[in-house]
């Protein structure tokens, strides 16, 4: 490559650093306190880093290992269910991690939606928005079912269709009052989740 070339060079990738500058300084949203400014794209940090352990742990216990362990164990025997929590693993920790490091680079309001908009393309944030409104359409109703399956092994006295109105208000309700209490209502869950593990 010439000097001159090289030359040339330099300035394209001062201006793309300066462009990449003012880019983070338009879309970064600082985590202020409530009240500060207008308040508008602000965000405030309400899970505490029990809230996140818990979080984090409560996570990996779904419905799933209560429910569908012993026919995947049956079917696949220990190495195959070995490998496909391992495979599995691998793609849900290479998401987050691809997601921690894009939050951590640019914190965006509206969460992954947004992130797509950002770095891919606003149709693409469009198709992600719709594909996660109808990926809840479908699991809500199903935790709900699966919530009724597990209590009916109890009591079944009682008709299903009371355990899943009384499951879908809680998690409405949850919903409704903010991060704090997602955050408070995640640690309960999780610890109730665990000692189940601990004790079975």
């Amino acid at each position: 490559m010439s000097e001159s070339n090289l030359k040339e060079k330099v300035p394209d990738t001062q201006l793309s650093q300066e462009r990449v500058n003012e880019d983070v300084e338009k879309h970064h949203i600082s985590y202020e306190t409530e009240g500060a400014g207008n308040g508008e794209g602000k965000l405030k940090r309400q899970l505490k880093a029990r809230h996140l352990g818990f979080i984090a742990i409560g996570g990996v216990i779904g419905t799933g290992l209560f429910l569908g362990t012993a026919g995947a164990l049956k079917k696949g025997g220990p190495i195959g269910l070995l490998l496909g929590y391992s495979i599995m693993g691998t793609i849900c920790l290479s998401v987050a991690v691809s997601l921690g490091e894009m939050v951590a680079y640019l914190p965006i309001a509206g969460g992954h939606i947004s992130l797509a908009a950002r770095f891919v393309n606003p149709a693409f944030s469009f198709t992600m928005g719709w594909n996660y409104y109808y990926n809840w359409v479908i699991i809500l109703p199903a935790e709900l079912s699966a919530a009724a399956v597990l209590i009916n092994y109890w009591n079944k006295t009682v008709n299903n269709a009371a355990w899943i109105t009384m499951c879908l208000v809680v998690a409405v309700a949850i919903n409704v009052l903010g991060a704090g209490a997602y955050g408070e209502a995640e640690f309960i869950f999780a610890s109730i989740k665990v000692l189940t593990i601990v004790s079975i």
